[in-house]
């Protein structure tokens, strides 16, 4: 008996796992030498001890303890839990706990083991966070290559646009020419007839031309190449020449327009043709938030403190989320479906409006409209 007693106890001091065995009232009947170590004492001293005293430093069982969930159960316990070390240090502790019953089957003693996986945890976490980052860094790349792709197909966007652009320039110089003759017809008409109705009528017609002429002349201008040359505006009649081009898109939309024009307004210092390409993005940016119609205000004011002139464009449509009015002026980034906007609107803004030193800034809401407010200097 002697020398199985023996036997099992090198066997069991070998283990690097600390093992005791304990009885119902956790006195400690049995322990492995890595278990001595942990409580710092001789094994002699430490049999009949009660366990969480030597063990744990504690004077009543352990809060996590499973040897007494298995004297309860007759089952075996497992936990893994953060403890504190003697030096003060955290560590991440395997708890087991088996039964030993008797010839009757109740459970006499249980055997206790406890093994530092910090290590292992500490691994483990690693690696939980590693996947994590490799799937953060795929959805990352995944993203990217939409915004790729879209950009490729906004840039195809924009050569269309472009291509558009060019065409309508030229129309409107073949227009402008045969207009200009039936123009000049209408004239000749006008003095050769004395009845009062078909000179009424060749009015309306001439004055239907003079309203094409308008029209053209003012989509020649603005398709005209800039020269940045910088000459003193007055901006009521660049929003308005602007408005000419767009008279019938908000006719059909059925878009009210409201404008308040401040008479103090002074003359600006602006190129012309870029100050009306803004305009002119805002406006239409307005009609596409406005599908079933609404209200559209212009608003001019002069800001005496910042010596700016202010021009405020609003609609009650659908609005721009938080997170997209971060990205609005961004190049190629647009809230529209694929093949009604390039993206390229608001940041052709917003870089012609800082080469006038002046800046662009927007308040929205959800479902509740968009305020583009632009600031020039005088």
């Amino acid at each position: 008996m002697e020398v199985s007693e023996r036997f099992l106890q090198t066997v069991l001091d070998g283990i690097q796992d600390c093992i005791n065995i304990v009885d119902k009232d956790f006195k400690i009947i049995f322990m492995n030498e890595t278990a001595s170590q942990r409580a710092g004492k001789k094994r002699q001293l430490l049999l009949g001890n009660k366990c969480y005293a030597e063990l744990w430093k504690e004077s009543s069982p352990c809060k996590n303890c499973v040897t007494g969930k298995v004297f309860e159960t007759g089952k075996s316990q497992q936990t893994i839990t953060w403890e504190m070390g003697l030096d003060g240090k955290k560590f991440y502790l395997e708890r087991f706990a088996f039964p030993v019953v008797d010839k009757d089957g109740k459970v006499e003693y249980a055997i206790e083991i406890f093994r530092d996986i910090t290590e292992r945890k500490l691994l483990e976490e690693d690696r939980e966070q590693q996947r994590l980052e490799l799937g953060k860094r795929v959805r990352e790349l995944r993203h990217a290559y939409e915004e790729l792709k879209s950009m490729q197909n906004q840039l195809l966007q924009a050569e269309k646009m472009a291509s558009i652009g060019l065409l309508a320039s030229s129309l409107a110089h073949e227009l402008d020419t045969p207009l200009a003759t039936i123009s000049g017809y209408c004239e000749l008409l006008a003095e050769d007839i004395h009845d009062e109705r078909l000179l009424g009528r060749i009015k309306i017609i001439s004055e239907q031309i003079i309203k094409c002429q308008k029209t053209i002349r003012n989509l020649l201008d603005f398709s005209r190449k800039s020269t940045c040359e910088k000459k003193l505006c007055n901006i009521h009649h660049l929003i308005n020449n602007t408005l000419l081009l767009v008279e019938h898109r908000l006719k059909i939309h059925k878009i009210n327009l409201r404008k308040t024009f401040d008479d103090n307004v002074p003359p600006l210092l602006v190129d012309g043709n870029q100050i009306q390409q803004v305009i002119l993005n805002l406006v239409n940016n307005a009609v596409d938030a406005l599908p079933q119609g609404g209200d559209m205000f212009i608003e001019t004011r002069l800001n005496k403190e910042a010596k700016s002139v202010e021009v405020a464009f609003e609609d009650n449509g659908v609005g721009i989320s938080s997170e997209d009015q971060k990205r609005v002026f961004a190049p190629f980034f647009t809230t529209k479906e694929p093949g009604k906007g390039t993206g390229l609107g608001l940041s052709i803004c917003n870089n012609i409006i800082s080469a006038h030193n002046g800046k662009i800034t927007i308040e929205s809401r959800v479902g509740n409209g968009t305020k583009f407010i632009i600031s020039l200097p005088i």
